[in-house]
């Protein structure tokens, strides 16, 4: 059902209870101003005013999904400006390729273009898919059914043009850095080390395991968890936020799904997978994309996936360090507790 937009966006905002990704992507937090942007920002790429809105988040970016005057359903997500418009671009191709593959997904609908004119920061338009709604299946089943899935869309794919465009992702590690940027402003690594130095020992280690072993490069999903890919027991029925697509080493891609697939961060989704639930879930993709790994193929997937644990960690932490609550009620240290049981399992190189 559509709400006014105003309504929604200020929602979304008190219910996330950050507003730093607002203010990097739009310069305002107050939900007036932000409507006014989008309205603006829909009059002029797609000749239309929104009648209202479905439901508006923030993390990387800022999405909202908008009711359109002729009927029509679009999702419109704006960028920090970090996300620049060739990598933008290449990731609507992968969309096109994932799709003709089989891949349920949106469809692009408008090419890049800044929020506001001549501003530096820059948005999407896609189909509206219909949310199946959340659910963090733990079944070998389903495990199985992410797997799949992955694999189909690295295949898919290895069709784009260009993939050296998505090699420069937003969020990729600079080579003096052990995490990068941190994908939202909220999280602030630096003032927050204090205490966390056993998260950042783990995360080194795994790092240096993982980019050991060369492996192919693919262009593939990386955050491919249960709070963007929708599944049953059966089959995909929906995957989302497609700027985590990346030109990656596929050990690194199938590593960081084992330790997210069945993730949402929502209630009763807050359990990271255990050591040997990555190890099968590495084997299930092995069988799926019909390639064994090596041995040292399999050390750097499960060393991806103890370096993204250690990643959430610290996330974790700075929300600690900072005072701030997580919106959803779940183990506020969860990755912490996983990575403190499974770290030394995932970086066994015996």
């Amino acid at each position: 059902m559509l709400r006014s937009v105003d309504e929604v966006v200020a929602e979304g905002i008190r219910a996330g209870g950050l507003e730093a990704t607002e203010l990097s992507v739009f310069g305002t937090a107050d939900p007036a101003r932000i409507t006014g942007i989008i309205d603006r920002f829909c009059q002029v790429h797609l000749g239309e005013t929104p009648q209202g809105a479905r439901f508006y988040a923030s993390s990387v970016g800022c999405v909202i999904g908008l009711g359109l005057e002729s009927g029509l359903d679009v999702v419109m997500k704006a960028y920090q400006p970090r996300w620049r418009r060739p990598f933008l671009e290449a990731v609507q191709q992968a969309q096109r390729c994932a799709a003709s593959g089989g891949v349920p997904c949106p469809s692009p609908l408008l090419a890049p273009v800044p929020v506001v004119e001549g501003d530096d920061t820059f948005a999407v338009v896609e189909s509206w898919v219909p949310d199946p709604g959340m659910r963090a299946l733990g079944s070998e089943a389903a495990l199985r059914v992410s797997a799949v899935g992955l694999a189909r869309l690295i295949s898919c794919c290895r069709a784009l043009e260009h993939p050296d465009a998505l090699m420069d992702h937003p969020m990729r590690t600079s080579p003096a850095g052990l995490y990068g940027e941190p994908h939202s402003p909220v999280f602030d690594f630096e003032r927050s080390s204090a205490g966390a130095e056993w998260i950042d020992d783990v995360a080194r280690r795994a790092a240096d395991i993982r980019d050991r072993v060369g492996t192919r490069l693919v262009a593939s999903h990386t955050d491919w968890s249960a709070r963007n890919v929708r599944y049953d027991e059966e089959r995909l029925l929906a995957v989302y936020d497609w700027d985590s697509m990346a030109l990656v080493e596929e050990s690194t891609a199938v590593g960081q799904a084992a330790m997210t697939w069945r993730v949402t961060s929502e209630p009763g989704g807050t359990d990271f997978p255990t050591s040997d639930e990555v190890f099968s879930y590495v084997a299930a993709y092995e069988d799926a994309a019909g390639r064994h790994f090596s041995a040292g193929e399999r050390r750097a997937a499960s060393a991806a996936a103890a370096y993204l644990l250690a990643y959430t960690s610290r996330c974790e932490h700075a929300l600690e360090y900072a005072g701030i609550e997580r919106s959803d009620p779940g183990t506020p240290s969860a990755a912490r507790d996983r990575l403190a049981e499974a770290s030394d399992q995932l970086l066994d190189t015996d």
